[in-house]
């Protein structure tokens, strides 16, 4: 799935290109869209860590030739992984060698490991290799201990894991403009429904707007001090006053300031966001 393309994704991404570059090949990475968990247990709160355009946005940073999203359903789960690897990785992408991670299974079930396709790469003529499990202080990193440190508002260490501060996209909508009458207009974002929010809280953040880049302080949670009644992600943009609805903007996590408050008046809030300011600057160093 390569969910977050984190530091272990990385290191599959690195090593193909290593081959590539011995065999004069192509690079190419096969990926499930939507995640199998979304299809096969669709009632359960999962949460992506990289929606798809992220993903192929990543993807294209780390230099991968060419990227397959094959779509993942009911009817597809049911493939056997002789099925998969002869009609799709042999038949259609043609592969010279296959590299997996350490925990990789195919098929339906995740019925064939890595003994078991060792077999069927002789017999199909691909070269396999599989890759051990990168760890950080003796813990193997996983997207799903990412998610749960980002769950936690531990930012600086789920970024540390991914190799790139988190991010979190979405469409600029109309909100309440509560912010603007505090002096700290906010931009509110409509996010991917199954994309992962960080924990409450406000977070030293920069802001990707037409590929130019802001700094800026984002607040996630209820907003207890205006009586807020659903969860809101918006962020102030330091130093911006444009017309931004409707356009899509990239927001990357740094660290997190601290918890949501409520705060006994609209004024204590306002001062509060000024000391959220200032701390934002510093930690810049703008």
């Amino acid at each position: 799935m390569f969910d977050g393309v984190h530091l272990g994704h990385q290191s599959v991404l690195n090593y193909i290109k290593n081959i590539a570059k011995e065999e004069k090949g192509k690079t190419a990475v096969m990926t499930f869209s939507p995640h199998p968990r979304l299809v096969l247990n669709p009632e359960a709160d999962f949460r992506l860590l990289t929606i798809l355009d992220e993903k192929i946005s990543l993807f294209e940073k780390f230099s991968v030739d060419y990227l397959f999203i094959q779509e993942f359903s009911k009817e597809f789960s049911q493939l056997s992984s002789e099925e998969f690897i002869q009609n799709i990785l042999v038949n259609q992408l043609n592969i010279h060698a296959l590299v997996i991670g350490y925990d990789q299974h195919f098929g339906k079930n995740r019925e064939l490991n890595y003994e078991n396709l060792k077999i069927q790469s002789k017999k199909l003529g691909f070269k396999l290799y599989q890759l051990p499990a990168v760890s950080e202080n003796q813990e193997i990193i996983s997207s799903t201990k990412i998610r749960n440190k980002l769950l936690k508002g531990s930012i600086s260490e789920a970024n540390e894991w991914l190799g790139y501060p988190f991010i979190l996209s979405g469409k600029v909508i109309e909100g309440d403009k509560i912010g603007r009458t505090l002096g700290f207009p906010t931009a509110n974002l409509e996010i991917d429904p199954h994309k992962i929010h960080p924990t409450h809280g406000v977070y030293f953040v920069k802001v990707k707007i037409d590929n130019n880049q802001f700094y800026g302080m984002m607040n996630i949670g209820m907003r207890p001090t205006v009586n807020g009644v659903k969860k809101q992600v918006e962020v102030h943009i330091l130093n911006f006053d444009q017309d931004i609805y409707g356009k899509i903007i990239e927001v990357s996590f740094y660290e997190r300031v601290r918890n949501e408050i409520k705060f006994s008046s609209l004024e204590e809030l306002k001062n509060r966001l000024s000391i959220d300011k200032m701390e934002t600057i510093k930690f810049f160093n703008l």
